[in-house]
């Protein structure tokens, strides 16, 4: 039970890392895990039966999010151009949790074959490379600029909803002074 918990944990950890990066960057960084485990499993087993397997592991596991990577490229392409931005965090947060998935199922695979391995190759991936993806700083703008920066695209939307209801209330106003002359 304990095990699951901190398998759960240590899941929603890699991912909410995983959801700071753009889908190259989850990309680079899945690959820069597979190499760490290839690395760390070749010069740490020495049997070459447990060696084949742990490699085909990987190698299956890596084609699955290539294969999940696809579906999802081919979802965004069919989405209208109003929700693409919301398509495409949709598709990044969709992603990273996959790969997420991948590397927590790749952990476990090896540690059947030797839990030692598990902790080489966390230390070969956080050793801090140099060429790790850069994630944007959050900086809050200066209240004299922020005022600047509008996005257009929102207060279009916002004047068209602002339109559409006030039409809508006229419409239903001049229907009723048509009723009270009726009357």
């Amino acid at each position: 039970m304990a095990s699951k918990v901190k398998e759960a944990i240590e899941e929603v950890i890699e991912e909410s890392y995983l959801l700071g990066l753009s889908q190259e960057e989850i990309r680079q960084d899945f690959k820069r895990f597979i190499d760490a485990c290839y690395t760390v499993i070749q010069q740490n087993v020495r049997n070459q039966e447990i060696v084949t397997g742990l490699v085909e592991s990987l190698a299956r596991e890596q084609t699955l999010i290539l294969i999940a990577e696809g579906a999802g490229t081919a979802e965004e392409v069919a989405v209208v151009d109003g929700e693409k931005e919301k398509a495409q965090r949709q598709a990044i947060q969709d992603f990273s949790e996959k790969v997420a998935r991948r590397k927590r199922q790749i952990l476990r695979t090896v540690a059947e074959y030797d839990p030692k391995l598990v902790r080489l190759i966390d230390a070969q991936r956080f050793q801090g490379d140099a060429d790790e993806p850069s994630r944007s700083v959050f900086r809050r703008m200066p209240r004299r600029i922020a005022w600047c920066r509008i996005d257009w695209h929102q207060v279009r939307l916002q004047l068209l909803k602002v339109g559409y209801a006030t039409t809508i209330v006229l419409i239903v106003f001049l229907i009723w002074l048509g009723f009270i002359q009726k009357s």
